[in-house]
């Protein structure tokens, strides 16, 4: 029986269904040829995604991981005792010299993106704008990954891995291009959930087969014959077989993931040169365009930031975490231990990624970035507080949950932040630079303060305790600068908020639903109205002609906010919770038009104006009356303003307990849900002042509120 209302935990709705027929749909979308052309050929790409395109469409996340998730954290690591100080296991050399081999290959990661992602944006092939890059990358990357699996010195070491970073950044560039081209805005969340399962996938496999090939390698025997030839050929099976995972997915992706060609058209919509300009001028303006433009978007710098944070405490993390069980827990077969805590950490993220992936286009993503990113950073700080004391698979679960989190809407928040849809692989090319640095940056500081904390205290391991202190404190960073992001833009807001969403399977099976009879899992609802009732309690209007609302009683607990007519309501503040009387309103509804409905609420209304002008009421002691309601464009014609909820867990849980009221007590059941916007709605909030209250419904002159402690209602 609470339908307007707000004060606990779920709330219901049948709330201000009245107003369908009397307020205007939200103006459609502008037709396509007033776009340009560039943006219409984007449009015209972007159908639903279904789960077979959903799936060969991230595959290649998996592939890409494959190959790149246990390279720095187990396997180069394991091939650089081939050749520096071998027999010794986290050595300073060797991990100098694994910092600056991380950092030049980041240095490819960092310039060959936004080049790629660039010129893809403007590629006019038969074949698409992305695969052609995308199998040239792959080709360059298996090429690389076999001269590793061959390599028997340090300079073909260091080459091979530089030919594979160039490998694998084409296909990269090309490829994150490719998944907002074909991806509707109301499934960014579930592709960038995908593409998150997809990732901890090939991350999972990648450190599982490294961990299995290399598990030989102990701190005993690393060194000797034994180890040498454990080194050599678990590397390179490992290489052949990632190497193979990466070209089958590629294939996956190029031939069932089809491209609309780009037209000439488009290209030139996309780059408008002025006439007149030189060589030079054409040159520097492209420059420009290319890496200056994106900072002037405020929520693309914050994104940029954010991520930029998390990765350097996360590959800070990962780059020497096996040095760290070798050196500080000293662990003896610290390869295994590598692989077991990040093979539970997969595990956790495997539990979060794709359920919060889909979740995130009905939520806050950058609440969701913040709190993963918090819970990453918490095993991070244990490792440093009480190194080898605390079981690792609690570590490496927390660390999981969080991680499977930000993977699952990474990508979501970043698409959502690009100043330009048609400029995507640029500008995600730009974005990946945000990885990329870390990158370069997190093993060299790696390297050096290993190697300052020897010079100064002579404890090696001293250092990788202060590595991953940097981990957590650039995680928490991460968790504070994603707070500075700004909400949806209103165009593209207005653009969700207008698009009609189908119901979901569940409830479809509780469709026979309606007219106060529930069924399916909605027969729950009852149930929850009734204990809802029972610890918020809510009266009847005195003498409420019709009895369609009935009101609670209690103090606001939000953030103070200010009315239009300057009512001031501040944290504590006494007001009244409305509620609909689901089962008269619902009956009501059966003979009653919108403009009847309307006016069995405002008749209930008048009721409660007159019990709030009577001195002595508890009516008389509320500042202000609010309610809550999933369609509430009517409430402005009965003297409430409309403020908007911010979207939140809550939020969610809300709209779904609401919607389920809807479907049980309205004549028309699920129906009403398909219609208009109503499915996928959030709910809204809806306050009207005392003294409006009274000017617009009550009987006698406005009077300030009791003084505390009067009219206070029996308990």
């Amino acid at each position: 029986m609470d339908s307007f209302n707000s004060s606990g935990p779920l709330k219901s709705s049948h709330s201000f269904d009245v107003a369908d027929s009397l307020s205007p749909d939200a103006p459609a979308a502008p037709s396509s040829s007033a776009q340009p052309a560039a943006q219409q050929t984007l449009v015209a790409e972007r159908a639903p995604l279904t789960f077979r395109r959903q799936l060969s469409l991230s595959a290649l996340w998996l592939g890409t991981n494959a190959i790149s998730a246990a390279l720095l954290p187990i396997v180069l690591p394991i091939q650089i005792l081939l050749f520096i100080a071998p027999g010794a296991v986290g050595d300073v050399r060797q991990a100098e010299y694994l910092g600056w081999i991380s950092a030049l290959g980041a240095v490819v990661a960092l310039v060959v993106p936004p080049l790629v992602g660039a010129r893809s944006d403007r590629t006019t092939l038969r074949m698409g704008r992305r695969r052609p890059y995308i199998l040239v990358g792959v080709v360059i990357a298996v090429a690389g990954a076999w001269a590793l699996a061959q390599a028997d010195d340090l300079n073909s070491l260091t080459i091979s891995f530089l030919v594979l970073q160039l490998g694998f950044n084409v296909t990269v560039g090309a490829y994150q291009g490719l998944l907002p081209d074909l991806t509707p805005e109301r499934q960014r969340g579930a592709a960038s959930g995908y593409m998150g399962l997809m990732t901890i996938l090939g991350n999972v496999g990648s450190l599982a087969l490294a961990g299995a090939l290399l598990a030989n390698v102990t701190l005993t025997n690393a060194g000797d014959v034994s180890g040498r030839a454990a080194i050599i050929h678990g590397s390179a099976i490992f290489y052949f077989a990632t190497a193979a995972v990466m070209a089958l997915t590629a294939v996956v992706t190029v031939v069932w993931t089809p491209e609309t060609p780009f037209s000439a058209v488009g290209v030139a919509a996309l780059r408008p040169q002025p006439r007149g300009l030189g060589r030079l001028e054409r040159g520097l303006q492209s420059l420009r365009t290319l890496w200056l433009e994106p900072w002037k978007s405020h929520n693309f710098t914050w994104v940029f930031l954010t991520r930029g944070f998390v990765m350097l405490g996360l590959t800070l993390f990962l780059t020497f975490i096996e040095y760290y069980f070798a050196n500080v827990v000293h662990v003896t077969n610290f390869v295994s231990a590598t692989a077991w805590v990040a093979g539970l950490a997969l595990v956790g993220a495997i539990l979060s990624a794709l359920t919060l992936g889909i979740l995130s286009d009905h939520m806050n993503r950058a609440l969701l970035v913040g709190v993963s990113t918090a819970l990453m950073a918490l095993p991070a700080m244990a490792f440093v507080v009480l190194p080898g004391r605390i079981p690792l698979w609690p570590l490496g679960l927390v660390f999981g949950l969080g991680y499977g989190a930000y993977t699952s809407v990474d990508w979501a928040l970043a698409v959502d932040a690009l100043p330009q849809q048609a400029n995507a692989g640029k500008d995600l090319g730009i974005w990946s630079a945000a990885s990329t640095l870390p990158a370069i940056l997190a093993p060299a500081l790696g390297g050096a303060v290993i190697a300052l904390v020897d010079a100064i205290y002579h404890q090696t391991a001293l250092g990788y305790q202060v590595i991953f202190a940097l981990a957590a404190l650039f995680l928490a960073l991460g968790a504070v600068f994603v707070s500075f992001i700004r909400g949806d833009q209103p165009a593209r807001a207005a653009q969700t908020a207008a698009r009609p969403r189908r119901p979901g399977l569940g409830w479809r099976l509780a469709g026979a639903s309606h007219g106060g009879q529930a069924r399916g899992f909605l027969r729950f609802w009852p149930i929850w109205e009734r204990i809802y009732g029972f610890f918020l309690p809510s009266v009847e209007i005195p003498n409420a002609p019709h009895n369609v609302i009935h009101v609670h009683f209690g103090r606001y607990r939000g953030q103070p906010i200010t009315l239009p007519d300057g009512t001031h309501i501040a944290r504590g503040a006494y007001i009244i919770d409305l509620h609909f009387n689901n089962r008269k309103l619902g009956a009501a509804s059966r003979t009653e038009g919108p403009f009847g409905l309307t006016r069995l609420i405002a008749d209930d209304l008048g009721a409660l104006g007159v019990w709030a002008s009577e001195p002595g009421s508890p009516a008389a002691r509320s500042e202000a009356v609010r309610g809550m309601t999933l369609i509430g464009r009517a409430a402005p014609r009965i003297g409430f303003t409309i403020r908007k909820r911010p979207v939140t867990v809550g939020a969610w849980f809300d709209r779904f307990y609401m919607q389920g009221l809807m479907a049980i007590y309205n004549p028309d059941g699920l129906r009403r849900l398909q219609r208009g916007t109503t499915y996928g709605a959030y709910p809204v909030e809806v306050w009207m002042s005392r003294a409006e209250l009274l000017r617009r419904y009550g009987d006698l002159t406005p009077q300030p509120p009791l003084p505390e402690g009067e009219g206070e209602p029996a308990e």
